[in-house]
This record gives structure tokens, C-alpha cells and sequence, in this order.
């Protein structure tokens, strides 16, 4: 949990800062084939040949053609931000003018009873307004760019990436990936049916990490030392066309299938799994 001053203007306010996000990515050791060891990742010089020591471990810029320009703690150490344990906010903007590409590491934020009260005044500006706060925040040493926005249940704070740190869409080449390119009314309007027949309010629990069910399935039948009794069936894979044919006889058909509820268009539904 990170503790700090949120500072708009002339108006400070104590909050919290909690990760609104869990990574539950199963961590898989490694080992020595040979003794079932576990593997330590040392430090190793190509050109030496030999082991480094952490404290000979030096830091630089590549330049290519192995020429290096080498950094000291000290420099580096020069250069950072100061530590802070303040939020300031520098401007607000449209959330709509915050890409949602733009957006990195998520945390709630939280109140401290001195400043409840204008805590929920910036909730309640925020969330009138639609504007989001940006601003710099520094954690664990690093400073990063952040969006301070409002969901109805309270704020939220997002890091950010920066602006030379997103590709823009021009890089891509294809023109049937240009969003001005002409369409077709007809399939527009056909495409746009589909669209509303197969729409219906997002659940998350609806979409399980099958791969993580997977795995502990697995871990699980290994730990009881029982050989699996049925593995999980690949979904089969879906044959790319070589041509689309009449666009507009397959948006029709796609619609009758989803306003008919024949699911036979999704990912197969048979998700057997060890046990």
C-alpha cells in the first residue's frame, strides 16, 4: 500500500493507493535434469569466461559494433527524481481524450478520514465532469505519468505510457485497416444487426483461464500421483479462408446464426480437464 498527499492547486488531500490487479499466473521452477536441483541465474561474461560477482556488475548503453557508454550508480542516482510521496495533479482533461491504449498499472484509490470530505468532492467533480486528473507520481523509485479517473464506485489511479512509447496505427500499411477507407453501407448495416444480436452485458467469470485450469488440473493429479484419466481436448483450429467470398451472404448468415442462438461460430465448448 502507498501512502501519500494528492495535491490539486492549493488543495491537499491524504490518500492511499491498493493494486486493483492480482497476477495469478502459476510461477514454474526451474531445474536440473540431472539431480532435480533448483537453477540460480548467475551473472556470466562472454568474454572472460567466467562467473561476475555482483559487485562487479556495471551498467551502460549499448551503441552497437560492442562499443558502450557505462553509467555509475552515482550518476544515475543523480539524475532520478526526488523521492516523493506526492500526487500533483497538473491539469485535467476529457476522459475520452485518454487513450485506453495510453493506460499501464491500475490501483484503487483510498481516503484518509482527515480528508474524506474533499475526497468526495473530487470524487463527485470527477465524476460529473468526466474529466480525469493527470500528473506525475513516483513509486518504488520510479516516477511515471499518471490519469487519476472516476468509476462510480470510487477513483482510480493509472500509470501511463508516454508519448513516444506508443506506435501510431499509420504504421500499418494495409489499407483495409485504415478506419477512413469507404464501406459499404449495405454491409454496415447488415454487420451492425450482428453486432446486436450477439451484444449482451460483460461478465468476467464468463471467461475462465482455461491454460491456468488447466495446469492445476495437471499439478494437481501430479501431486496425488494419479495418471490423468482424460486430457484436455485442443480446440480445433479454424481453417483460414483463402478469399471471403460475398461479404454480405456471410454477415447475413453470421446474423441469422447468432439471432437463431446456434453457437456453433464460438470456440468449442467442450472443456474437459484432468481430474
Amino acid at each position: 500500500m502507498w501512502k501519500g498527499t494528492l495535491q490539486i492547486a492549493k488543495i491537499q488531500i491524504p490518500i492511499k493507493l491498493y493494486a486493483a490487479t492480482e497476477d495469478k499466473e502459476i510461477a514454474l521452477k526451474t531445474l536440473h535434469a540431472a539431480c532435480g536441483g533448483a537453477l540460480s541465474h548467475l551473472k556470466y561474461c562472454r568474454a572472460c569466461e567466467e562467473k561476475v560477482e555482483p559487485e562487479d556488475v556495471r551498467k551502460a548503453y549499448d551503441l552497437g559494433g560492442g562499443n558502450y557508454v557505462e553509467l555509475t550508480e552515482e550518476e544515475l542516482e543523480g539524475i532520478a527524481p526526488p523521492a516523493s510521496k506526492t500526487l500533483f495533479i497538473e491539469q485535467f482533461a476529457d476522459e475520452s481524450d485518454v487513450a485506453r491504449i495510453r493506460l499501464k498499472k491500475h490501483y484503487y484509490v483510498g481516503s484518509d478520514e482527515l480528508g474524506d470530505e474533499t475526497f468526495r468532492l473530487l470524487h463527485a467533480g470527477l465524476l460529473r465532469t468526466n474529466k480525469a486528473g493527470i500528473g506525475y507520481i513516483t513509486l518504488r523509485s520510479a516516477q511515471s505519468l499518471a490519469a487519476l479517473w472516476p468509476t462510480p464506485e470510487g477513483l482510480v489511479l493509472s500509470t501511463m505510457l508516454y508519448e513516444d512509447e506508443l506506435r501510431p496505427m499509420e504504421r500499418i500499411a494495409s489499407a483495409g485497416n485504415r478506419a477512413h477507407a469507404p464501406i459499404s453501407e449495405n454491409h454496415l448495416f447488415v454487420f451492425r444487426q450482428l453486432i446486436d444480436a450477439m451484444s449482451s452485458p460483460f461478465v468476467g467469470t464468463k471467461y475462465p483461464n482455461k491454460y491456468d485450469t488447466a495446469l492445476r488440473a495437471l499439478l494437481e493429479n501430479k501431486m496425488t500421483k494419479l495418471a490423468p484419466q482424460q486430457r484436455a481436448r485442443e480446440e480445433p483450429a479454424v481453417k483460414r479462408e483463402n478469399h471471403l467470398g460475398d461479404l454480405l451472404t456471410n454477415l447475413t448468415a453470421s446474423l441469422e446464426m447468432a439471432q437463431n442462438g446456434d453457437d456453433s461460430f464460438a470456440p468449442s465448448g467442450d472443456d474437459s480437464l484432468p481430474h
